[in-house]
């Protein structure tokens, strides 16, 4: 019998060995019922089925071996899909979905050998056919998985990110109470205060790429801005917590722009900072704001130091590159946003402003200079995240 005749005419049989598989699959399977076990297992025979009855040539065999046929769709109702998205919900490991499919394939296989007297050589067309099936829609459901997983891990980050901001917001009230009220532990406040801010600038950042995972970009509101004393309102901030260090400003041209305030409070934080974890430690970081022209400003962050790795340089606005020896020794409190998505953020900022980032590195120092128009653009969601 042809194999996808037998398919067809036996998915009972199959189905039984695709639960009984499914059922061992611990501990997502502890409690599912036997709908729940089969989920989509007989679409997907079927489906199967019919794709091994479907002409096709050459190129479009080759294309579902490796999961790339013309004829598989991007819609939610493509059985291997739904299954994929199922099993996601379900607890499943990626691991053990595709098992299911090896489990099948391997069953599908036993049981027509034992039901078949002699092999054709229709049937070796028939088996390749099964194969290149079963392929694509492993593939199909794998790149479901990986998605769904996606999507989920990005959700919680968002949750937990957002849900973090309260007890934070308490943790630093109070500890601004006692700075106040009780100045025999301001150091322990302190501390305290600086840790904070530190968690804050994680969680701004982490907040931005999750936001950006979610497809939902960057939404700027831009407002009359004095460039110059928003910038040195910044650096108090993080000379407050980063003692012992120094940081410099100079000033040419006009100051006076439109830009979203809380966006680039961020940006110039997480570059400041940056320059304070990267830069040597006994010279200062220099800042300079350039308004000569008409239609743009630019800000410079310079630290003095070794220069980032020729290799990492392409790259180095990308989430979560960080360098070789992120492990070494460096001031806790001045390490600011230390996820590896302070400059992508940084650069995501300056895309949603219409304006851009660049970096110089040489033996001696570093220098970041972010670029915007003098007017920024009120924006919905940015698609500009590479």
């Amino acid at each position: 019998m042809r194999l996808s005749a037998f398919i067809t005419d036996n998915l009972d049989v199959i189905l039984v060995d695709w639960v009984a598989f499914a059922r061992k699959q611990f501990p997502a399977a502890a409690n599912m019922g036997e709908t729940a076990l089969l989920d989509h297992g007989r679409q997907i025979l079927e489906e199967i089925a019919a794709n091994m009855r479907r002409p096709q040539g050459e190129g479009e065999r080759q294309a579902k071996s490796e999961g790339e046929s013309s004829r598989a769709s991007a819609s939610s109702a493509v059985p291997s899909r739904s299954h994929a998205r199922q099993r996601e919900r379900q607890g499943f490991e990626i691991e053990q979905m595709v098992a299911e499919y090896r489990a099948l394939r391997a069953t599908v296989l036993r049981l027509w050998g034992a039901a078949s007297s002699r092999v054709e050589h229709e049937d070796l067309e028939e088996l390749t056919r099964f194969n290149e099936a079963v392929d694509q829609a492993i593939a199909e459901s794998l790149t479901v998985f990986v998605a769904e997983m996606d999507k989920a891990r990005d959700l919680f980050l968002g949750i937990l990110g957002h849900d973090l901001r309260g007890p934070l917001s308490a943790i630093a009230s109070s500890a601004s109470v006692v700075l106040h009220t009780r100045p025999q532990e301001s150091r322990q406040a302190e501390v305290i205060l600086r840790s904070v801010a530190q968690m804050k600038a994680l969680l701004d950042d982490l907040l931005e790429f999750t936001r950006q995972r979610m497809g939902l970009g960057l939404v700027i509101a831009p407002q009359a801005l004095q460039l110059e004393s928003f910038v040195r309102n910044i650096l108090d901030e993080i000379l407050a917590i980063s003692r012992g260090r120094v940081l410099t400003l100079d000033v040419q041209g006009e100051m006076q722009g439109e830009w979203d305030a809380r966006r680039l409070h961020q940006a110039v934080s997480n570059l400041v900072f940056n320059a304070l974890k990267y830069g040597d430690l006994g010279k200062p970081i220099s800042i300079s704001l350039d308004g000569t022209h008409e239609d743009t400003v630019q800000l410079a962050v310079k630290n003095s130091g070794a220069r980032i790795p020729t290799d990492l340089l392409p790259m180095i606005f990308e989430p979560l590159v960080r360098a070789a020896d992120e492990g070494c020794e460096s001031d806790s409190q001045s390490t600011g946003a230390n996820l590896g998505l302070g400059l992508h953020i940084v650069r995501e900022i300056a895309l949603a402003h219409g304006g851009a980032v660049d970096v110089v590195s040489s033996d001696s120092s570093t220098c970041f200079v972010l670029r915007l128009p003098r007017i920024a653009v009120r924006k919905g969601p940015s698609s500009a995240s590479g």
